[in-house]
């Protein structure tokens, strides 16, 4: 995951503070004065800096079902003040990381009707990183993205203190206003997840999602939502078969959970779909062709027999059949490694080599000698197939190595293509799932 601070990656920037509900007739604090400097002109939408930061924002705000904001000049020139005062305390030495805020939040600067307000400050070397850096913010997203938000406004100061390496103080100022909200154009919803995303849950419990970026860095996520502590195992499949994406979850106490993907882009409750699950490992997969649903290829840790628990209806499993012995030592992960439109298992063994099981399309193997299909592979931490990752519906691996990075190894049709990184460093402590 990328850091964005460079020499601020220590600081702690504070976290947006909202209010909401407020009436159109209350009564502002006195604003606080601002530096005695001089203070720039408000910037105008046409500043290519502030263009950009509204622009990616806006993106931002499109990717989670919000409407845009609009540019405010008058908000703009309140916005300006602030910028300058922090960097007039920059350079004097007396910033404060903790009060970086005014005390009403930029609430006095708003013109007259508003009925939410929020304000959310960056330092950072360039446009996008200012706002990936509020999206990684869990306080300054929630601002960012507050589809009650209308209008915006933004001042911006490039610091000259030395050891800030020149970079730049951006404030911005939300505000809502329900005739504005009236005519706001709202995006549809975009799906929990899509088929090559990748599902983390950090040490908090909070699930995320990793776009694909084609297999590039994975530096931009999705907060889903909390309570994912004690998770064991992910499976991102529609396991409904109802063209959205689906979350299933194996718990360390030994239940088993789908979450469906809904229409407004947003999870339903999990759904017990079994329990006992604990000694087992999992594949999400459509085992036999003739299935309309997923079921679960299960590895039972213990005894290593293998099994294929069907599912006739998306919502639940019929009898189980075995389908192999054995299994025990071995690290499985479904992927289509020969192409032919079947899925297949690749198993890592003791050794780290891969070998390839490759699947019928009836329930069962093809009988054949089993082809070692890599080596090295002992080190890596994080194994599971992937599909549609590089948008071309192909299939391939996710790993993560001892140091943390994460890697993608595409399948062409029975070989490897080059593999990516497509995360480099802190995905260690994270539970993985595809």
């Amino acid at each position: 995951m990328r850091k964005f601070f460079g020499v601020l990656s220590a600081l702690a920037l504070t976290a947006a503070i909202m209010t909401s509900g407020v009436a159109p007739s209350w009564a502002a604090p006195a604003p606080e004065a601002a530096s005695r400097a001089a203070v720039p002109a408000a910037p105008t939408v046409s500043d290519p800096f502030l263009a950009k930061v509204l622009a990616v924002a806006n993106s931002y705000r499109a990717a989670n079902g919000a409407g845009p904001v609009v540019w405010n000049a008058a908000i703009s020139t309140g916005s300006q003040q602030w910028a300058a005062t922090v960097n007039g305390r920059i350079n004097n030495g007396t910033v404060d990381m903790n009060k970086l805020h005014r005390t009403d939040y930029g609430r006095s600067i708003l013109p007259k009707g508003a009925d939410m307000s929020s304000e959310i400050i960056g330092i950072n070397n360039n446009a996008q990183q200012i706002v990936d850096w509020w999206m990684g913010s869990p306080g300054h997203r929630a601002a960012l993205l507050d589809k009650q938000a209308t209008d915006i406004g933004f001042g911006q100061v490039k610091t000259t203190k030395a050891g800030w390496n020149g970079m730049t103080v951006v404030v911005a100022n939300l505000a809502g206003y329900a005739a504005s909200r009236a005519k706001q154009p709202q995006p549809p919803p975009v799906p929990v997840a899509n088929n090559g995303d990748v599902a983390a849950v950090d040490p908090a419990g909070n699930l995320f999602i990793y776009g694909s970026a084609r297999g590039g860095d994975l530096w931009q996520r999705k907060f889903v939502s909390a309570g994912w502590a004690g998770t064991q195992q992910l499976e991102i499949v529609d396991f409904n078969s109802d063209g959205r994406q689906d979350i299933i979850a194996k718990w360390k106490d030994g239940l088993l959970t789908v979450s469906y993907g809904q229409a407004n882009g947003t999870l339903k409750a999990a759904l017990r779909i079994g329990t006992g699950w604990g000694a087992y490992d999992i594949i999400a997969t459509k085992w036999r062709s003739a299935d309309k649903f997923p079921g679960l290829v299960a590895k039972q840790r213990v005894t290593g027999e293998l099994f294929y628990y069907p599912s006739p209806n998306g919502t639940g499993f019929s009898a189980r059949t075995k389908i192999g012995t054995g299994w025990g030592p071995l690290t499985i992960l479904g992927v289509d490694f020969d192409g032919d439109g079947r899925p297949d298992i690749a198993a890592r063994n003791r050794t780290g080599q891969l070998l390839l099981y490759r699947g019928n399309g009836g329930g069962g193997f093809i009988y054949e000698t089993r082809r070692v299909i890599g080596t090295g592979w002992g080190s890596m931490t994080h194994l599971s197939g992937i599909s549609n990752h590089l948008g071309t519906n192909a299939w391939g691996v996710l790993a993560r190595d001892g140091a943390g990075n994460l890697l993608h190894y595409p399948i062409l049709k029975g070989r490897w293509g080059a593999r990516s990184q497509i995360g480099s460093g802190g995905w260690a402590p994270l539970l993985l799932g595809s």
